[in-house]
């Protein structure tokens, strides 16, 4: 493992832009219609309690593994590492998910003249030196990124409601299926996207200079993150109605409606910066997960070497793997968290978790034994 150091800071700049970035540009909660930011923040709420007494009581007993690791330590060598290979290739087809929707939708809404291919390639080479530097470069450039994306927000905020383009009716009215469309999307579509993808970081906290702060760090970036996106798309609901949903990225038709004064008008450099932002962090921790895994596997002393070949095939099927947008953001945002995210965020964990618990209460068990023959 990198002998390399992140404080709270840091962790908590990374998360909130891996959680916040992506989701804030894309789609979620489309069935629950205008209830959506509902949907939104029972999603968050799902994804606390994920995290509290899963992913985090998993770390405080193994903190200075990451959860390649911890694998090989709960099932020995001979089922962990096969599954840890599992975990890499999810993080390695997530990583290339989001670097090929980054270069269909730079492709389509920045840089139309450009082919996809070379946006894609142009941005591996930007991650593959950020993960060269290694996870300290990530996180002090985390540090600077969020007060970027904090900025937007702001902004984006303030010449929306000036516009005077909010309306009430839009989101009105609350609950009109009533509860079961939103418990529908909430669970487990936005409990997993974007919010149980943190299960990542149980790769980054041993990094942790301060292993004692990744509970509060890490739920205060969900916390924050959660109403962050639920915010955003009621503000985005207000401002288009319910069909918002049917749109790729929402926040970019709300704020084409920006007009303050004849003056400011189209913030679409707002959601270019917002979307810019959020993929390249989203991008550089799922490519750096896999060549820290790989490593952590096959016991390489350095990660570096790897990278290339990592990116190389990235590169390859996020080019070849991805010829229709529409079945594969289909198959990301609702079939993927059925099929994929439930075994390997919930199941699993789970599962490591109480086989922890009846490792820790067998061993105590066995303690206590020489201590009642001897009273």
């Amino acid at each position: 493992m990198e002998k390399a150091k992140i404080d709270a800071r840091q962790l908590f700049s990374l998360m909130f832009l891996f959680q916040l970035g992506t989701g804030i540009v894309t789609s979620i909660g489309k069935h629950a219609k205008q209830d959506a930011w509902i949907s939104i923040a029972l999603g968050m709420a799902g994804a606390l309690i994920l995290f509290f007494f899963v992913y985090f009581q998993i770390f405080k007993r193994y903190p200075t593994l990451p959860f390649t690791g911890v694998l090989v330590q709960v099932f020995s060598k001979y089922i962990g590492l096969p599954l840890g290979f599992v975990y890499i290739c999810y993080f390695f087809f997530a990583g290339a998910y989001n670097v090929r929707h980054l270069g269909d939708t730079m492709g389509t809404y920045i840089l139309s003249e450009t082919p996809v291919p070379v946006i894609i390639f142009i941005s591996l080479l930007l991650v593959s030196y950020g993960c060269y530097l290694g996870i300290e470069v990530l996180g002090r450039s985390a540090e600077i990124l969020i007060g970027a994306m904090v900025a937007f927000g702001v902004i984006g905020n303030i010449t929306v409601i000036a516009s005077g383009i909010i309306k009430i009716k839009n989101v009105q009215p609350v609950l009109e299926f009533g509860w079961l469309p939103v418990l529908k999307q909430a669970v487990p579509l936005t409990v997993f996207f974007p919010y149980g993808e943190v299960f990542l970081f149980l790769m980054i906290f041993p990094y942790l200079n301060q292993p004692k702060l990744v509970n509060r760090t890490g739920l205060l970036s969900i916390l924050l993150s959660g109403l962050g996106l639920s915010w955003t798309f009621l503000l985005i609901i207000s401002v288009i109605g319910v069909n918002a949903q049917d749109v790729e990225i929402p926040l970019l038709l709300a704020v084409e409606k920006i007009n303050v004064g004849d003056i400011i008008q189209r913030m679409d450099s707002i959601v270019v910066g917002t979307f810019a932002v959020g993929f390249f962090a989203k991008i550089f921790l799922y490519v750096y997960v896999v060549v820290i895994g790989l490593a952590d596997i096959f016991k390489f002393k350095r990660y570096q070497p790897l990278i290339l070949p990592v990116v190389a095939l990235i590169f390859i099927t996020s080019v070849l793997g991805a010829k229709n947008k529409v079945l594969y953001q289909d198959f990301f945002y609702f079939k993927m968290w059925y099929v994929i995210g439930l075994p390997l965020l919930v199941v699993i964990p789970v599962i490591v978790l109480i086989v922890i618990w009846v490792r820790n209460y067998i061993g105590s068990s066995r303690t206590n034994i020489p201590n009642q023959k001897k009273s």
